[in-house]
């Protein structure tokens, strides 16, 4: 009898990785879905946008021997959707770059500071400088503006040690380099060793919130004519050879390239439970399209310049334009507006019709 309950009792135990039993419980934990970026324009627009999230699936049998409460507990586990956002322009110093530098700040800035609420996220962050324009100064002066905003809406004079607290903060954005895609590819796919790897960072005791790309776009030319090249060099092969070279990678083919980017992009998503934020350029031309909001502002339709599945990949897609004077106007994407659900249509005519201001000088970033 006691060897029948063993093996009843054993074939009631489930194997798991420790990270499969520490995604679920994060994602029984209470989710904290009004503040994924901690920025409230675009969190309020997440919010819109973001899909309810599906239940995980499960076995019949599953929960026959729970209890009650536990039942309950496991029925809330549900497949966690991180966001994938997307801020882009039709030309340069539209205000990117300073929208990405304000998210890393508050990134890894701490929630509190002797009792005042600065809103940080308190975790690391992985910004992959593709532009080779990243400035450290600029992103101390964003995270520096954006505490001396905390202390005068708290009415604190000065913080003791602000410079410590900054450099403590800042030394958790990872910058990464790359000057290729495949380098893009390669930095993504050393991520995780070297993000689990404690010797080389500080930020093992952190999450890491977001990856920050800027920009997405800056190698497809560069990528468009070695694909042209590629193709041009197969003239008179056979196909089966063509085929083989392509499945083995020998050859370069601009799709391939970035649909294993974007696969890539979304493991590493999930690995980390992060988000993923980047900029791009369009090259909109004649197919771009405008309607007016209910503030006059033109609300730019257009689609992704980049190959696919990337225009698939956003769950919030931002259009940034300079507006005169350091102000910047933000806007959701219009594209395929006829088709998005009617609560998405209700959402954005409650939140300024998808529109927000922020803006830019010397002293840092004002959202």
């Amino acid at each position: 009898m006691a060897a029948s309950f063993g093996e009843k009792l054993l074939g009631e135990v489930t194997e798991a990785r420790l990270d499969e039993i520490l995604h679920d419980l994060r994602n029984i934990c209470p989710n904290e879905t009004s503040n994924r970026l901690g920025v409230k324009a675009l969190d309020d627009l997440l919010e819109i946008f973001m899909p309810a999230p599906a239940p995980a699936p499960q076995h019949p049998d599953e929960n026959f021997n729970l209890q009650p409460e536990d039942r309950q507990a496991h029925r809330a586990v549900k497949a966690r959707t991180d966001p994938v956002v997307e801020i882009s322009s039709t030309s340069s110093v539209a205000g990117k770059s300073q929208l990405l530098y304000y998210l890393a700040a508050i990134a890894v800035l701490p929630s509190t500071i002797d009792n005042v609420q600065i809103d940080g996220r308190n975790a690391a962050a992985v910004f992959i400088d593709t532009d080779g324009r990243f400035d450290a100064d600029r992103l101390l002066s964003v995270a520096q503006g954006i505490l001396y905003q905390k202390l005068k809406q708290h009415m604190v004079e000065q913080l003791p040690d602000t410079e410590s607290i900054l450099y403590n903060s800042l030394q958790h954005v990872h910058v990464f380099r790359p000057t290729s895609s495949p380098s893009l590819l390669a930095t993504l796919q050393s991520l995780e060793s070297y993000l689990f790897d404690t010797a080389r960072h500080l930020s093992a005791n952190r999450p890491l919130h977001a990856i920050f790309i800027d920009s997405a776009t800056v190698f497809f030319w560069q990528d468009k004519l070695r694909d042209q090249i590629a193709r041009v060099e197969e003239i008179g092969r056979p196909h089966t050879e063509i085929e083989h070279d392509r499945r083995s990678k020998r050859s370069f083919y601009i799709g391939d390239m970035y649909a294993e980017l974007v696969r890539e992009l979304k493991r590493v998503r999930s690995l980390f439970g992060c988000a993923v934020v980047y900029t791009t350029t369009a090259w909109i031309g004649r197919a771009a399209s405008a309607s007016a909001s209910a503030s006059g502002e033109d609300l730019v339709a257009f689609r992704c310049s980049l190959p696919p599945p990337w225009g698939l990949f956003p769950t919030l897609r931002v259009v940034v334009r300079a507006n005169g004077q350091g102000r910047f106007l933000g806007c959701v994407n219009g594209l395929g507006k006829e088709q998005w659900p009617r609560r998405v249509v209700e959402g954005l005519e409650r939140q300024s019709r998808g529109t927000f201001v922020f803006s830019a000088d010397k002293h840092g970033v004002l959202v």
